[in-house]
Parts: structure tokens; sequence; C-alpha cells
């Protein structure tokens, strides 16, 4: 515990908040061969996890590390059902996949794999979605009525549900600091943040519907919303104060991830269609 202590402090010491972007540099992240790319994840290293669908309509995690894409396939999974969703600075990683039973998270340590299921939730109804430094993981399963957010502290279950939520909470990300983002429902989306045992509402400014999917160790806070149309968008909230990026020439923007050098990953929509995983830089942080 004492070592990641020092190096969270590290990166405080080392690391100076970003200004408040205003724009991005955008790149894609295309798995070779793939119909479909979703980049989901990113770490303190510029480490990045995901999924991608390939010809056959199959999909595999990956890991994008130092410019080449390796695959992830959970080796209790139905071929073609693993996706790969976070990834902290340990280079441990989760994400969820398939059996006859159903969906099941799980932990990959350097190829070693685990699966996580939520004790309260059915069988074949965990989704596992986040993972901080600490090794605490996020995420949800369903009970037969509702939709339950959970924390999984080394094999230790509690549950995480907005108050405000009428028929689900779906906690999706946490940092080193225990902050956990996510959605839920009351008959319309919201994002929300927990935080110091509170939870607070997370709206973008004239969203139809808001989901929050990353935290970073300052607090930055990225996801997508739904605008009046129908259209999505990518948003940074620092504070209450929200930022819109879109990928230049996409249908639909989601952001998924955010580090603490400001760097955030997602997938977009082209105007044929496809989806391709992105990476935005803020241009501010860059300089």
């Amino acid at each position: 515990m004492f070592a990641r202590s020092i190096l969270v402090i590290s990166f405080a010491a080392v690391l100076a908040p970003a200004a408040f972007p205003d724009s991005f540099t955008f790149s894609s992240i295309d798995v070779p061969g793939a119909v479909k790319t979703y980049a989901i994840g990113i770490n303190a290293f510029g480490q990045i996890v995901g999924g991608s669908i390939d010809v056959t309509g199959a999909e595999h995690g990956f890991l994008y590390k130092s410019g080449k894409f390796s695959t992830i396939d959970a080796p209790a999974a139905s071929p073609g059902t693993t996706e790969a969703r976070r990834i902290n600075a340990f280079g441990q990683i989760v994400g969820g996949f398939k059996d006859g039973i159903g969906d099941h998270g799980f932990l990959d340590i350097l190829g070693h794999f685990s699966t996580i299921d939520d004790p309260t939730g059915l069988p074949g109804n965990t989704v596992v979605f986040g993972i901080n430094d600490w090794g605490q993981i996020v995420g949800y399963a369903y009970d037969g009525t509702k939709v339950h957010g959970f924390l999984d502290n080394r094999g230790s279950f509690s549950t995480i549900d907005d108050p405000a939520a009428t028929t689900n909470s779906n906690p999706v990300d946490i940092n080193d600091w225990g902050q956990i983002v996510g959605y839920y429902t009351d008959g319309s989306d919201h994002g929300f943040l927990y935080s110091r045992g509170s939870f607070s509402k997370i709206d973008a400014p004239g969203a139809s519907a808001t989901y929050a999917f990353g935290i970073n160790n300052w607090g930055q806070i990225v996801g997508y919303y739904k605008d009046g149309t129908g259209v999505f968008h990518g948003f940074l909230d620092q504070g209450g104060s929200f930022s819109t990026f879109d990928v230049p020439g996409a249908s639909g923007t989601f952001a998924f991830e955010i580090n603490d050098l400001c760097q955030i990953v997602g997938y977009y929509i082209d105007a044929k269609g496809v989806f391709h995983g992105f990476l935005a830089k803020s241009i501010l942080r860059e300089k």
C-alpha cells in the first residue's frame, strides 16, 4: 500500500492540472481487419484498451501499447464475446465476456484471468467496467428486479446505488481517490458522481440524456450526451463547467475515459456509419 501511495503522490507532484481545454486534436484508432473499433479505456501511460468487431461479427478485446495491437480473449468466454474496458497504471485490465449462462466480468493480470460475478446479481448478469490503481473495481448487475451498481474491493462487494434511480444505477469508472462516476435512470438518463458518500447529478446543458463514463485523479469527468435532435456529443466536465467536443465529420461522438494528462478515448461514427475508436488530446495541454 505504501508504494502505491507514493505513486499517487508522485503523479500529483509532477503533473499540474491542465487549464480547461477548449479544443482537441483527434486521431483514429482502428484495429487492423476490424469493421468496428471501440476505444474504452486509457491509463496514465497512454495504453489503450477496448473492443473490436471482425468481419464475422465476433468481438475481441484489444490492448494498444507502444504502437502495437494485441488481442484479449477471456479463456472462459464463448468465442467472439470479449470486450476490454479499463486498464490501470499497473497494466491490470478489466472487461466483460459472455458464456452459455450470460454476462460476466473479468480481471486480467498479465494474462492471468479471473471471473468476476456480483453475488447479489442473477447468474450471468454482471457487467464489470472500471478499475483504479488500488485494484478497486466497479460495475453493475441485474438482480431480477433492478440493475444495481457495485464496488468490488478485493472480493468484498458493496452496493453503489444512486438514491434518485428508479430502475438502474450503473457505476462505470473509479479514480484513485475512490470517486465514482456512472449514470442512472429515473424515467430519463442522467450522469452521477459519487464522492465522499454523496451522489450528485451530472446533466450536460441542453441534453435530453447524459452518460458520465470516465473520471481522472483531478476530478475531470468525460462522457457523452444526447441533444434535442438525437445526436450524441462528447463532453468534458470540470467542476460543473462543461465543454462539448465532436470528432470532425462525425455523426456521433462517445467519450469513455480520461487520464491525468487529459487524454480522452472513445469512439465515433463517421459519415458512412462506420465505428472508429479515437484518441483526443487537449491542445492547451500539449503546448
